[in-house]
């Protein structure tokens, strides 16, 4: 919590500073500054930011963040799930599943993933834009149709880079496997990815700018040992109660209580295959085969018999693999896909007794069944709530701690201890500055003029300078091509609110002629 107490502050202090989009962090680590938010998608997080700058406290602009992503989660989450079910009472136990996952609860509460919990509003809405993509009639205009893909993408990208990536890779697989439902839509698809793309630009842009052109723990160090002792046990895959305390400790399962799956998705895994059985003459078989088989694979990820030790080193592959830190973050997707697979199992139970003469009864037992799934939920809800409040501290944090900020994009070799020494050192005409030399940064004298410098010492920056160190100030200014990619993702968003505007009045004109 400490690391997102202080990206929403130092948001609040570049805005300030008239940086806009914020792209770094330049009270980070002392005063050295960090470009977090080059890295991390933080649109979102401009929300409790201009609460802060409105005078509230760190801890409540927090919890404002956190209610409304909650309730982002349920409305978007319904919405969309009552869609793929075609209807409005399995969505809503698929929300009620997905929302009170022991997953999205660790996330939350626990381990406090502001990105990971974000990101959760949108993937039923990049579900959803996928069946729409294949499975609905084509009646809307081709932006129309593709906007859930493109909001639900553009939400992710802005929320969390990780489950970004790894939503693509998944959706890349769905398309290759469906091959020939894929080859009709390939026109669809194309102009998601270019829309997306396009509207997300102003991030993307800088974030594989710098992720390419710059040593960082997050592509160097990170990936040369192995992440596997960080993987969950048959124990956490199938543990029945999620715990609201403890941490992440290599090759034990000892107080990572939290990274338990939790009952109500460990049933939907059940009902899972119980849906193949009874629905193996459908259509919807394939579908939900492929679920199924993605939400196994996710569980084979996510733990430390997964072969994690193949992807350690330096090549693209294993830079992708290890990227994600820690195996249970598959965890996610575990979730996900038996949320839908169960649900789809339920749905093929009630199907069966849906007789003519058990018509009369069914919502009846929709209705216990709901009741039977709420009260698990509660019931793992409680225990979960419990722990949380009894075990972890309550924080009232007014300001941000001054260390708040992470390693993953330090400097390859930065030594985090020696960045409290903020002193300049003066060597003959050389001078060491508190600043570490990320690209970009701009050192100016007291006239104004830009002085070359290279790293010395523990990454940080070195000029050539006579006079009083403390007269340089130094600045980040973004090149030429960031402020393009800003211009693109602007006009690419016109163009989108135009194209909807423009779909909505032209049906609207064909009703009122029909």
């Amino acid at each position: 919590m400490p690391f997102h107490f202080g990206r929403i502050q130092a948001i609040a202090e570049m805005l300030k500073l008239g940086q806009f989009p914020v792209r770094y962090e330049a009270n980070a680590w002392y005063g050295y500054g960090y470009i977090s938010t080059t890295m991390y998608g933080n649109i979102f997080l401009y929300i409790p930011a201009a609460l802060f700058m409105a005078g509230l406290p760190l801890w409540r602009v927090y919890n404002i963040f956190v209610i409304l992503v909650n309730v982002a989660t349920v409305l978007v989450g319904f919405t969309c799930f009552s869609k793929i079910f075609k209807s409005s009472r399995y969505g809503l136990l698929a929300i009620y599943i997905y929302t009170l996952a022991g997953y999205r609860l660790s996330n939350v509460y626990m381990r406090t993933a502001v990105g990971e919990f974000t990101a959760m509003i949108f993937i039923p809405l990049v579900l959803y834009g996928v069946y729409k993509l294949y499975f609905e009639d084509k009646k809307q205009n081709i932006v129309a149709r593709n906007m859930p893909l493109i909001i639900g993408m553009t939400g992710l990208i802005q929320s969390h880079i990780l489950t970004t990536e790894i939503i693509s890779v998944l959706l890349i697989l769905f398309a290759v496997i469906n091959i020939k439902e894929t080859i009709p839509n390939i026109k669809d698809i194309l102009v998601s990815v270019v829309l997306t793309a396009g509207i997300n630009a102003f991030f993307l842009v800088p974030f594989i700018d710098s992720y390419s052109s710059m040593d960082l723990y997050i592509n160097t160090d990170l990936t040369a040992t192995s992440i596997r002792a960080d993987g969950l046990y048959l124990s956490q895959v199938f543990g029945l109660i999620t715990k609201g305390s403890g941490g992440s400790y290599p090759w034990t399962t000892n107080d990572e209580g939290y990274l338990n799956t939790g009952i109500v998705i460990v049933l939907c895994m059940i009902l899972s295959v119980i849906g193949l059985v009874l629905n193996r003459k459908k259509k919807s078989f394939k579908y939900i085969l492929e679920i199924t088989v993605v939400g196994v694979l996710a569980i084979w990820l996510s733990t430390v018999y997964f072969p994690w030790d193949s992807f350690v080193g330096d090549s693209a592959v294993a830079k992708l693999m290890s990227s994600v830190q820690y195996p249970w973050r598959y965890s996610l997707i575990q979730t996900v896909c038996f949320t839908i697979a169960g649900v789809y199992g339920l749905k093929a139970i009630l199907d069966i007794i849906n007789t003519d003469r058990a018509a009369k009864i069914i919502n009846l037992n929709y209705t216990l069944l709901f009741v039977f799934f709420a009260g698990l939920s509660v019931f793992a809800t409680a225990i979960f709530d419990y722990t949380l409040s009894c075990v972890n501290e309550t924080l009232y944090n007014e300001v941000a701690a001054v260390d708040w900020a992470d390693k993953l994009y330090l400097p390859s070799g930065t030594d985090r201890e020696l960045l409290k020494n903020v002193e300049y050192i003066v060597d003959g005409d050389e001078v060491t500055l508190p600043v570490l030399g990320y690209d970009h940064v701009v050192v100016e004298d007291k006239n104004g003029n830009a002085l070359d410098w290279n790293t010395g010492e523990n990454n940080r920056i070195v000029v050539k300078y006579e006079g009083n160190p403390e007269d340089l100030t130094t600045h980040f200014r973004a090149p030429v091509i960031w402020h393009v990619a800003e211009v693109v993702s602007v006009i690419c968003l016109i163009l989108l609110v135009v194209f909807q505007i423009y779909g909505k009045k032209r049906k609207i004109g064909e009703i009122s002629n029909s």
